[in-house]
């Protein structure tokens, strides 16, 4: 039988050679590798996903049930405010509302919180009531070694027509905004207007709210700033003493028992605004409650605005 000749041609076909179809599985094998590689990310991918979605679910719901106490605490404030107004029409500091709540635990943290009466500070809003409050206003920047010269622009910014008091309170004077012409919804406010720097915003934010503007200031909340500016010349610890010793029952009372020369207009001894502020603690999370609460004259109460979240 003749030898067949097995030449690489037809060992080969389409004249591939040896060294030809190592290359072709070494190609094939590289192939298969990269799809091996491929598949192997997009299964780490999927399970990071997994993970990360799983992770994600649970941030979610540590934030909803920290939202669900802060609001619980928002319920608690409101039904405090409600028994207080059955028991007096009179609000102080020594009332139970008052009292602090400390690190109350619950579940994987602590709620904190408490009651602020808005109306122991002053209003921004009223500077444009009376001269008398504009007289306090000025005064609590004195005290506060604040430079009053924004005074008018901020006038200009909460008046509601279009008459200019300062060239500070201009249109031409605000590049990215406009006057607002309207009471002041928050007291963050002010930083937008002219002449007021954050240092002097800082002095200012302890002792200042904006409410409407006929609210009145509670002579048995006031801070020890805020008193000085009724009137010139005031003594803040005879004040204090006789506000520990019992709350004032009217404002003729707080003129009788101080024997100062104030003017009674704009105060009283009681309250319709209320700041509730709470932090619920969850893990690592802090997440935080500031609302205002209005409490008409009958007792009912309603929140009037509510910031809630990680601030």
């Amino acid at each position: 039988m003749a030898r067949s000749s097995l030449t690489p041609s037809a060992l080969f076909p389409s004249g591939m050679t040896p060294s030809g179809l190592r290359h072709q599985r070494g190609l094939a094998l590289l192939m298969a590798m990269l799809i091996v590689v491929i598949a192997t990310t997009l299964a780490v991918s999927i399970l990071h996903e997994e993970k990360f979605t799983i992770r994600k679910s649970a941030h979610i719901q540590r934030m909803d049930r920290a939202a669900l106490y802060a609001v619980g605490l928002e319920d608690w404030a409101q039904i405090y405010l409600r028994e207080d107004s059955k028991d007096s029409k009179v609000d102080s500091l020594d009332e139970n509302w008052a009292i602090n709540i400390p690190g109350l635990p619950i579940e994987g943290g602590y709620l904190a919180g408490y009651i602020e009466d808005e109306q122991g500070k002053f209003n921004l809003n009223s500077i444009l009531v009376s001269e008398i409050a504009l007289n306090r206003f000025r005064r609590l920047c004195d005290n506060l070694e604040v430079d009053d010269q924004f005074i008018p622009a901020l006038m200009d910014w909460i008046d509601e027509d279009f008459d200019i008091r300062s060239p500070d309170g201009m249109e031409e004077n605000y590049e990215n905004y406009r006057v607002a012409n309207r009471e002041m919804a928050d007291i963050s406010e002010l930083l937008l207007v002219q002449n007021v720097t954050p240092e002097l915003y800082d002095k200012l934010q302890p002792h200042i709210t904006a409410l409407p503007g006929t609210s009145t200031l509670n002579v048995n909340t006031l801070s020890e700033v805020v008193f000085l500016s009724l009137a010139p010349d005031l003594d803040v610890s005879e004040f204090i003493k006789q506000r520990e010793e019992e709350a004032f029952a009217s404002v003729e009372e707080f003129i009788e028992r101080l024997q100062v020369p104030v003017e009674t207009e704009g105060l009283s001894v009681d309250t319709q605004f209320f700041r509730t502020y709470g932090q619920v603690v969850q893990g690592e999370q802090t997440f935080n409650l500031r609302s205002l609460i209005y409490r008409d004259e009958e007792g009912k109460t309603s929140v009037l605005n509510r910031t809630l979240g990680l601030f």
